[in-house]
């Protein structure tokens, strides 16, 4: 029982950010029907033995049971609050790295035209601004492959999973390469050169900052100008920061341990307590426990799968944050800023789904 409910957490409804009003019932049955079925035999059992054999002493008091329930529910409570929050904070960081972003063009259409030197020259103002954009542009998608395609032992990466990871990124054209996404914004030289480090989003930034400074040895930038973009580019390290804590450290494991061990010993409990309190309304409503013991145990088990997925917004499934949706609104928003004419086109939601 404990083995199948806990392998069943680590493999439902894998789906990106889920945008719908409602979820279609046999939606939900078609990854919970195992454990429907493995919850209604087992109180089915319990009530047979306990009405058809007769085995009277299965009936143990209904108190200490509820006791369990209470706890359980406010374990459950703190950890979906706590997930919650990690998902949260992870859509806050992606609204400031829009905002930020956004941001950049501005400055780049105010400081570059400001220059004397440049002022005759818009070709030229058009050059620095593409290259300094295209280059904010390839460490999203650096920062956005790091934060979906890094494995963590904790994520739910069964076969499953990965079977909807693979339906949606052909479904939505997102590159399971680094590369792919890069070339159209580097040169090859500089995309060589990110291969052979460890976090190729922190390193773009630092390119970012050398190819401001060599704008300002060469007086296109004055130096307060200077200082300002690079004020911007700490800000992009700090919510890069904020998501890789939120990717690399999970919730605390010996809670969720815990509670998924609870949530077993719960649903196998709960038939035993419910066996007593119907059989004082008769011996008919005994057999009302398989369908009460169901209805109770399901509503516990759910929580915890909305806490499980919630706690990893960067994986690609049902709660994540749609940071590919999000990627591409900011590159589009960016081109536009600078007058560029051809830019994709935004990422639409496919059967109530948003990547």
């Amino acid at each position: 029982m404990r083995y199948f409910i806990v392998s069943k957490l680590k493999g439902y409804n894998q789906q990106p950010m889920y945008i719908s009003k409602t979820q279609p019932v046999i939606q939900v049955l078609k990854f919970n029907y195992k454990t429907i079925l493995l919850l209604t035999l087992w109180s089915s059992v319990v009530v047979v033995l306990f009405a058809v054999f007769n085995i009277q002493f299965l009936a143990i008091p209904f108190l200490p049971i509820s006791l369990v329930g209470t706890a359980l529910s406010f374990y459950l409570g703190f950890k979906n609050n706590a997930s919650y929050d990690r998902v949260w904070e992870a859509r806050k960081n992606w609204g400031e790295i829009l905002n930020d972003s956004r941001s950049w063009s501005a400055m780049l259409n105010s400081y570059l035209s400001m220059n004397s030197e440049l002022k005759n020259n818009p070709s030229e103002i058009q050059k620095i601004k593409r290259e300094l954009t295209n280059r904010h542009i390839a460490w999203l998608y650096a920062h956005k492959f790091y934060l979906r395609h890094k494995k963590q032992p904790w994520e739910h990466r069964e076969r499953l999973n990965n079977q909807y990871r693979e339906v949606y990124q052909k479904d939505f054209s997102i590159a399971t390469e680094l590369d792919s996404d890069l070339s159209r914004y580097l040169d090859e030289k500089e995309i060589s050169e990110l291969g052979s480090t460890a976090n190729p989003a922190a390193q773009i930034l630092n390119n970012q900052a050398k190819a401001l400074n060599q704008l300002h040895d060469k007086g296109i930038i004055e130096l307060f100008r200077l200082i300002e973009f690079q004020n911007q580019i700490n800000k992009l390290f700090d919510s890069q920061g904020k998501n890789e804590r939120i990717k690399n450290f999970p919730y605390p494991r010996q809670y969720s341990m815990m509670l998924s061990l609870s949530i077993v010993i719960f649903c196998l409990l709960l038939p035993f307590g419910l066996l007593g309190e119907m059989n004082k309304q008769g011996e008919a409503f005994v057999w009302l426990t398989i369908p009460f013991s169901l209805l109770v145990s399901l509503i516990f088990y759910y929580m915890h799968i909305t806490s499980e997925y919630s706690e990893n917004p960067f994986e690609g499934l049902i709660y994540d944050v749609p940071i590919t949706n999000m990627t591409r609104t900011i590159e589009i928003d960016m081109l536009q800023m600078i007058d560029v004419k051809d830019v994709p086109k935004p990422i639409e939601p496919k059967n109530g789904i948003l990547m």
